[in-house]
């Protein structure tokens, strides 16, 4: 039990799809759009970090020694791709990022520790590529959903020099209760070792947090609860709830050309 719900309770508390009619509609659009820029954008594709079929990534390049933007996506740990998330990439080309989208293993295919290693692993390989040379091209790590949960891990111990995390997972003991366990298999060792808000605050590294108004309550709950433990312990980064968006629209924060997103990163890049 987790917060006195019952599985059925939990299961609901975390369906991002149920709670929002069109979510179908929406992430189909993603993938249609996604498909076609794939076949026009100029950059190089499934490039491998490892050798398993999702450890690999995608790299736009803006101009030269443009600060580079690492994408995690989302999608529970064990669904969803990369490719699924490349309209994405023309806004921040536009807004003079480099961007390297990044794969990573799904559960069931391995557990949450590949998952977060499999990340750590994949910005290490884009920090080598793109800071040949001593090019010192700073990165900056954007996760929505799992992919949230995954920046958060990996942030402190990466070459990024900060994150923006969106419609995140920070405490993972509500997923070894519901529906999202059946194939992450998450035990309690696994659920303390991996929990962004079990883990040591780094106050050289600033992390966003960003999480839509119109979200499920246990969503808004997560990035809340994160926020206040990262301010108590001392760490460097802002919160923004964003008033009518949800777990889906909640990607207006990229896709607006005059998002205020853009304007924070290269604010934090250039400090």
């Amino acid at each position: 039990m987790y917060k006195n719900m019952t599985r059925t309770e939990l299961d609901q508390a975390y369906n991002n799809s149920l709670a929002v009619a069109n979510s179908r509609i929406i992430v189909d659009a993603w993938v249609k759009e996604s498909a076609e820029l794939r076949n026009s954008l100029t950059g190089e594709l499934d490039i491998p970090y490892g050798t398993g079929d999702f450890q690999s990534f995608d790299f736009f390049p803006c101009e030269e020694k443009s600060p580079v933007i690492i994408f995690v996506h989302g999608g529970f740990w064990q669904m969803r791709a990369k490719s699924d998330f490349t309209f994405i990439v023309p806004y921040l080309l536009k807004n003079g990022f480099s961007v390297a989208m990044l794969g990573y293993t799904l559960a069931p295919h391995g557990k949450i520790g590949d998952i977060v290693a499999d990340v750590k692993n994949g910005v290490s390989v884009i920090d080598r590529k793109v800071n040949t040379s001593n090019k010192n091209v700073p990165l900056w790590l954007i996760g929505w959903s799992a992919g949230a949960h995954l920046i958060s891990m990996v942030l402190n111990e990466s070459p990024a020099m900060g994150g923006t995390a969106i419609s995140g997972i920070y405490d993972l003991e509500p997923m070894r209760h519901c529906y999202i366990n059946d194939k992450l298999q998450l035990d309690e060792q696994s659920v303390l070792l991996n929990s962004p808000i079990n883990r040591v605050v780094s106050q050289a590294k600033t992390l966003d947090l960003i999480v839509g108004g119109d979200e499920l309550p246990e969503m808004i709950a997560q990035t809340q609860d994160f926020n206040k433990y990262r301010e108590k312990n001392h760490g460097v980064g802002e919160f923004n709830m964003i008033s009518e968006k949800n777990h889906y629209t909640i990607f207006d924060v990229i896709t607006h050309e005059a998002s205020p997103l853009f304007k924070r990163i290269h604010k934090a890049l250039d400090k």
